[in-house]
């Protein structure tokens, strides 16, 4: 551990530092983040968690207001039992720390911005990512596109990735984060994940979203349509009026565009009883109904323990959203063989912009204006009000 702790000349050595590198990130001190900033749940509710730096940076106890500049080094974080315990030191529920110069690293990977650590409820551990919405940015189109793809293709994607950064904005209030790293918000790799021409992409569009109405819109988007996109509210259940479903002849290039699936019933089976369906002798799947796009929207499920119908969005969450791609699938039975065949299309939920589809748009000429208008109904892009 490369770590130093201050002695009696702490407020002199604080000072000194802030001095140093100058402003802090706004909401440094433990105050609310600004509207420009964006706070990630990086690591979320672990035994403990190690963060490193290759250069000094500053501790911040939230809760005492003591502070501390320590040296490089690693430092490892544990819920103690009133507060947080790092590197056997004791502090209170909630730590921020900022880099002076180089980036603070989690799991190996460095962040732009502060991380701060929590203590949960439940005696764990999370950590948060709070940084710059357009600095956040860097590291979710590249993580999201392909950076070879066709600029307006890109810029499409920054446009909707930071749509549905500024529409999240507390929505995970309670943990203490707006969005998390991963396929539960937009996938966000930090500084590793960043690619020139995908920062490109964001600077373009600097400060642009979708409105609806005037308010930001959601700005939720999927691999592959399948052909066609979805309505909201047949994969989520309300109707969300900018996310209508419209054809999509652009994304026929993406690959597994079309795909089958084979499945044995006694997988299917042990995968529904862990999710919590209850059934056993599992013999048959049937397409009860499915939505105007062709999506299955209920399942009926033919079992020894009586079976009963399921919501076909429920039905490829229990499988595994990498294992079935979309629910855009048509049933083919073998019970003879104690099988199924799932013919489908698509990749993911299909609700607002196929990123395969804006490919195919950006391709044929059409700029990220036009291509954001046709997968987002109604909507405008202006600057954030």
């Amino acid at each position: 551990m490369g770590k130093v702790r201050p002695s009696g000349g702490l407020m002199v050595l604080v000072a000194v530092a802030l001095l140093a590198f100058g402003a802090p990130a706004r909401g440094w001190q433990g105050t609310a983040p600004g509207p420009d900033l964006v706070r990630v749940g990086l690591v979320l509710g672990q035994e403990s968690l190690t963060v490193a730096c290759s250069g000094p940076f500053e501790l911040l106890d939230v809760e005492s207001g003591r502070r501390e500049t320590l040296e490089a080094g690693r430092l490892t974080a544990r819920a103690a039992a009133a507060g947080l315990e790092l590197d056997g030191v004791a502090y209170g529920t909630l730590v921020r720390l900022m880099p002076r110069s180089a980036y603070l690293q989690i799991g190996g990977r460095p962040y732009r911005g502060l991380i701060e650590i929590r203590r949960t409820l439940a005696g764990r551990v999370t950590a948060i990512n709070e940084l710059d919405l357009e600095e956040y940015l860097y590291g979710v189109v590249r993580s999201e596109m392909d950076p070879r793809w066709p600029p307006e293709a890109l810029r499409a994607q920054a446009i909707a990735a930071r749509s549905l950064a500024v529409h999240s904005t507390g929505r995970f209030a309670a943990e203490g984060y707006d969005v998390r790293a991963t396929t539960d918000s937009q996938v966000y790799g930090g500084v590793a994940a960043e690619d020139a021409r995908t920062s490109a992409a964001v600077d373009a569009t600097r400060g642009l979203v979708l409105l609806y109405n005037g308010r930001p819109a959601l700005g939720v988007f999927h691999a592959d349509s399948g052909g066609a996109t979805e309505s909201s509210e047949f994969v989520w259940g309300s109707v969300t009026p900018h996310l209508r479903g419209v054809p999509d002849p652009f994304s026929r290039d993406a690959p597994g565009h079309e795909w089958t699936l084979r499945l044995d019933m006694a997988v299917i089976e042990a995968r529904l009883q862990r999710a919590g369906r209850p059934l056993s002798g599992l013999s048959r799947l049937e397409v009860a109904s499915t939505s105007p796009s062709g999506r299955v929207m209920v399942l009926r499920l033919v079992a020894a323990s009586g079976g009963g119908e399921m919501r076909g969005t429920d039905f490829r969450v229990a499988v595994g959203t990498s294992v079935l791609r979309s629910t855009l699938f048509a049933v083919r039975s073998y019970p003879a063989e104690g099988a199924v065949e799932l013919a489908g299309r698509g990749f993911g939920h299909g609700v607002g912009m196929s990123q395969w589809g804006a490919r195919g748009m950006a391709l044929a000429g059409h700029d990220y204006t036009a291509i954001l208008k046709y997968f987002y109904t109604g909507v405008a892009i202006a600057a954030r009000p």
